[in-house]
C-alpha cells in the first residue's frame, strides 16, 4: 500500500467514527466509465425547475432530471465555495480539510487524496476548467489534474478549452470538472436569458449592497432575485451544451455525469442578502442530479450531504475502492436506503467582515441546530413545521441532546491538516507571502473582492 493510500485509510477511519454503519455494496458497476462533474456555483435548489420553482430557469437541468436520479434534499457541507468544493473534491469536511473561512487561504496538504488524484493513479485523464477566484489552482484543487485552467470565470470563459480536451482526451478513460460562476454576483445575463424569462432590458440602477442594507418591505430585493434567475438561465444554457458535447461524442452511453451547486444564495429571508455568513436553508439545501448508464430515473426525497458523499458514490459506481470516508449515495440512488448519518455543515467570516464568527449546524430529518460557535449561542428549528428556518424553537431538553451531539462530532472530527490560517483579504500576516508572490496575492484580493467576499 503507497504511503498516500494507507493515509487515506487512517483519515477513513477516524471520518468513519460517529456514523451510521456503511449500506452493503450494491449490484452495480460501471466500470471503466468516465466521469464529468458540472458545478453551478451559487445555484439555490429551489429556483430549480426540478425542485418545483415555475419560473422556467433551468429548462436544460430539468430535462435532465427526468432522466437521472435527483435528490431532493441535499444539503451542502459549507456556504461557500472554497470549502464546499475542497469537501466535494476530498470527501473531508471543512473542519477535517480545514477550509472553513476566507483566512483559510493556503495550499491543500499534498499528500491529501482527491478525487482527481485517486482517478489519476487509477489510469484516467484529469482536466478541469474553473472560474477560479476560489477555486484557484493556489489553494490546491488542481492536485491530481494534468490540465487545471482558468481562463475567466464563466462557463463560457472556459467551455472551447473544455471542447478542445474531450476532442483529445475522449478516446481515453476521463474525469472531467467543468465549473462556472454564472450564477454568482454580480448575476449577469445575456439577451437571450432576459428574453427568455421576460426581463427587463436593463438590469436594475441601484447596486444589490445597497439594495440589501436599506429599509423597506423585503420585496424591494425582487429586482435582483430576476437578475439572479437570470443568471441561473444562463449556466443551465452551459450545462446543456457541455451535455450536447459529451453526446455528440457518443460519450454518454459510458459516462457517470453529477450536476451540482456548492452552495445557494439569500435574498434577505434572514435579513442578508449574499452567502458565507450562515447556514440556513437557502444557502445549504443545493440541487444533486446524478446520471449514468443503467440508472433508472428515480427522485429521493431523503435527506443526504451533497458534498462529502460525491467522491465515494462515484468509487462506488467504478467499482474502485474508497479512499474517502463520507457515505455512499449508490444505494439511495438504487431504491435502497439513504445514509442515516446526520448532516454537518460549517462556515466561518469574522465579525468585522459582518459575519458571525465560526457558525457549524447538525441537520436531522424533521430537525436541525445551528451553533454560533463564536458567540456560544444555538437555536434548534422543527423542519416539519417550520421548513424555512424563521422561527427558533424554545429551549427544551432536546437541544441540549442535539448541542451535545455536534459537540461530540467536532470532536471525533479534527482538523486534521496542518494550521494554514492566513490573515483576511485586505490584511497581511507573518506568513501572508507564503501563499505567493505579492503580485499573486493582490489578484486574489482583488477577485473577491468582484464578488462582494471582500469590501
Amino acid at each position: 500500500m503507497t504511503l498516500l493510500r494507507l493515509v487515506a485509510a487512517v483519515l477513513a477511519a477516524v471520518g468513519a467514527s460517529c456514523a451510521a454503519p456503511p449500506e452493503p455494496a450494491p449490484d452495480y458497476r460501471c466500470t471503466d466509465c468516465n466521469v464529468v462533474f458540472i458545478s453551478v456555483d451559487t445555484l439555490r435548489a429551489d429556483h430549480v425547475g426540478a425542485y418545483g420553482y415555475t419560473r422556467p430557469t433551468t429548462p436544460n437541468i430539468d430535462a435532465l432530471a427526468a432522466k437521472g436520479v435527483l435528490f431532493e434534499n441535499a444539503i451542502a457541507q459549507s456556504s461557500w465555495t472554497r470549502p464546499a468544493h475542497m469537501s466535494i473534491f476530498t470527501g473531508l469536511h471543512p473542519r477535517e480539510h480545514g477550509y472553513v473561512a476566507l483566512a483559510d487561504r493556503k495550499r491543500l496538504d499534498d499528500g491529501v487524496p482527491t478525487i482527481a488524484s485517486v482517478l489519476r493513479d487509477e489510469g484516467y485523464r484529469t482536466g478541469a476548467f474553473t472560474g477560479g477566484v476560489n477555486m484557484n489552482a493556489d489553494y490546491g484543487f488542481d492536485q491530481g489534474f494534468d490540465v487545471y485552467r482558468t481562463n475567466g470565470k464563466y462557463f463560457r470563459d472556459n467551455f472551447e478549452d473544455a471542447r478542445y480536451w474531450l476532442d483529445q482526451n475522449g478516446g481515453s478513460r476521463f474525469f472531467l470538472f467543468f465549473h462556472g460562476y454564472d450564477a454568482h454576483t454580480p448575476y449577469l445575463t445575456d439577451p437571450v436569458d432576459r428574453v427568455a424569462l421576460g426581463l427587463p432590458r436593463q438590469p436594475p440602477q441601484i447596486g444589490l449592497r445597497k439594495t440589501c442594507r436599506g429599509e423597506g418591505p423585503s420585496e424591494r430585493i425582487q429586482p435582483y432575485i430576476d437578475e439572479y434567475d437570470g443568471a441561473v438561465h444562463r449556466a443551465d444554457r452551459y450545462v446543456g451544451k457541455m451535455m450536447n458535447e459529451l453526446k455528440t461524442r457518443g460519450l454518454l452511453e459510458r459516462t457517470i455525469v453529477v450536476i451540482f451547486s456548492d452552495h445557494g444564495e439569500e435574498f434577505l429571508e434572514h435579513g442578508r442578502c449574499f452567502h458565507l455568513a450562515t447556514l440556513y436553508r437557502e444557502v445549504l439545501h443545493v440541487p444533486l442530479l446524478l446520471l449514468a448508464p443503467g440508472l433508472a430515473p428515480r427522485r429521493i426525497p431523503e435527506l443526504v450531504s451533497a458534498s462529502v458523499t460525491l467522491a465515494p458514490t462515484v468509487m462506488q459506481m467504478l467499482g474502485l475502492p474508497s479512499v474517502f470516508p463520507g457515505h455512499s449515495l449508490l444505494p439511495a440512488a438504487l431504491g435502497g436506503a439513504a445514509p442515516r448519518a446526520p448532516v454537518i455543515s460549517e462556515t466561518e467570516r469574522s465579525l468585522k467582515q459582518e459575519g458571525d464568527g465560526l457558525v457549524r449546524s447538525l441537520t436531522y430529518t424533521g430537525e436541525k441546530l445551528i451553533h454560533w460557535v463564536t458567540h456560544n449561542r444555538h437555536a434548534r428549528f422543527n423542519l416539519q413545521s417550520d421548513a424555512a428556518e424563521l422561527h427558533p424553537a424554545p429551549g427544551s431538553a432536546r437541544e441540549t441532546i442535539l448541542a451535545d451531539e455536534l459537540e461530540r462530532w467536532a470532536v471525533a472530527h479534527p482538523r486534521r491538516l496542518s494550521s494554514r490560517r492566513a490573515s483576511e483579504p485586505g490584511e497581511r500576516s507573518a506568513d501572508a507571502g507564503t501563499g505567493g508572490d505579492d503580485d499573486d496575492l493582490k489578484r486574489r484580493e482583488q477577485d473577491l473582492r468582484s464578488f462582494g467576499y471582500v469590501e
